[in-house]
């Protein structure tokens, strides 16, 4: 039997108001004493939790997710913008030493290092050990984790827009050690392979849902799709729409009633696919803080873009977007009402349910289905949200069509998860790609602005790896 020590970075899992039962139990502190040991169902439990509370690392997995992604977009407005906001997100010229470069990557690798760990050992425990299912649907878990924080990093320092590419990100799936820190970058379709592996593998062998903090095979479902629609290469579309349909017609989740319902319930949101736990001891660090204070205390402010999307007109504009008193001042400032501080109930909305008909209508409309259809899965978030429904008639072309899914996508999901910003490069009209519309710093002669460079930190400690084009 393999036994290792792994050392468990921890914050607490406890506390939050109605979690479920698998963090009722207190997680082992951080330390390298024999009681780390993996070696039954019960040790590997707290280890697996371990995994999911990297979700909580400030600036890669919480409300900056979100602002990284959709400012490039010039979604929002703000007098609070720091340099690498103001002067590298917005125009694309990122700088290697910068510190926010660094400490996403830094973030990811240590979440991809832990589901390493986990992964590494349990794999080679015997199936007695566990209980019926449990060693794989563990694995499972760690293995969604994995592809999950290999998405962000792909999608955030790799070309992930071209599967031809060289300039994927270094794919770490043993846990780290001296002997094997000098590692390459893998090209951009050896990422897509792994992640898109680890996600299969979640589906195949992922428990039943059973908590929004936690994956399921149906959560991975829906993510597997979110990264075929990014890679795009034969075939993808088309399974991404199978994905689709099945995470719509699965009993596990459901669309809310209204929209508005989607963010007064909160982590009771039943279309909320997968978030991250916090603790009711809120830091600044933590999902609720960062969120209300960037988003919902009106830090950042949508621009006018934001509006042309989002007219008056929409009934979502007002559940979305709202002029209220915050603190103590006495004028009033334009905060993101789906994420206002309310008793700790403002979760990331790391997937939900409508995004699942955003992707389905993208994909069919890449592979020139009926616009009826198509508009109807549209349709679908518009009857629920009271607004007009839309008419196949209007839109005769696929540029039309994707101009509209493109719209309905900000109406709907903005401000959530920041995966409009992948949908604008993937988007292209002949060479130029939506983003470019949006934001004309940003221009399809330069895919170097398209992701992070590899951080200085690593150039200096990893001799094999390559920079990309600065």
């Amino acid at each position: 039997m393999k036994q290792l020590i792994i050392p468990i970075i921890l914050f607490s899992l406890l506390g939050l108001a109605g979690c479920e039962n698998m963090f009722e139990k207190e997680v082992p502190p951080h330390n390298l004493t024999d009681g780390n040991l993996i070696t039954n169902e019960s040790t590997a439990e707290p280890v697996l939790n371990g995994i999911y509370s990297y979700l909580q690392y400030s600036g890669t997995f919480d409300v900056l997710y979100i602002l990284d992604d959709e400012y490039r977009l010039d979604l929002y407005e703000s007098g609070y913008r720091n340099d690498f906001e103001e002067n590298q997100l917005l125009t694309g010229n990122y700088r290697v030493e910068d510190s926010y470069i660094l400490n996403a990557w830094q973030a990811a690798y240590q979440l991809i290092n832990a589901a390493n760990n986990f992964i590494s050992i349990v794999e080679e425990l015997p199936e007695s050990a566990f209980g019926e299912n449990r060693q794989t649907e563990m694995l499972a878990e760690a293995k969604f984790l994995r592809a999950f924080a290999y998405s962000y990093l792909l999608k955030h320092y790799g070309y992930f827009w071209d599967i031809n590419s060289e300039y994927g990100v270094i794919l770490r799936l043993e846990p780290s050690a001296m002997s094997n820190n000098n590692m390459a970058r893998s090209s951009v379709e050896a990422c897509y392979t792994q992640i898109l592996d680890d996600y299969q593998y979640a589906i195949d062998y992922g428990p039943d849902f059973y908590s929004r903090y936690r994956a399921c095979a149906t959560t991975a479902k829906a993510f597997k799709a979110e990264m075929l629609m990014n890679r795009g290469a034969e075939g993808d579309y088309e399974e991404a729409i199978r994905l689709a349909d099945e995470v719509i017609g699965s009993s596990e989740f459901s669309m809310a009633t209204t929209y508005a319902e989607i963010f007064s319930s909160g982590y009771d949101c039943p279309e909320l696919m997968f978030t991250r736990h916090i603790s009711d001891e809120i830091s600044i660090g933590d999902n609720v803080a960062w969120t209300s204070t960037y988003l919902g205390e009106g830090r950042y402010q949508p621009s006018e873009l934001y509006y042309e999307f989002l007219p008056e007109t929409d009934t979502r504009r007002l559940l979305s977007v709202d002029s209220i008193i915050v603190g103590t001042d006495t004028d009033s400032t334009l905060v993101y009402m789906k994420h206002v501080k309310s008793d700790n109930n403002s979760p990331m909305y790391y997937m939900r349910l409508a995004q699942m008909h955003l992707i389905k209508a993208e994909a069919m409309a890449y592979l020139n289905e009926p616009t009826a259809d198509i508009i109807e899965e549209l349709n679908v978030l518009r009857r629920r949200s009271g607004n007009t429904e839309l008419q196949a008639e209007d839109y005769p072309t696929q540029e039309s069509l994707l101009d509209e899914i493109f719209a309905e996508s900000v109406r709907e999901i903005s401000n959530e998860n920041g995966t409009l910003f992948y949908f604008a490069v993937r988007y292209k009209k002949g060479s130029i790609r939506k983003l470019e519309e949006l934001n004309s710093n940003y221009t399809s002669s330069n895919e170097n602005q398209l992701c992070f460079p590899i951080p200085q930190s690593e150039l200096e400690h990893n001799t094999l790896i390559e920079q990309r084009p600065l």
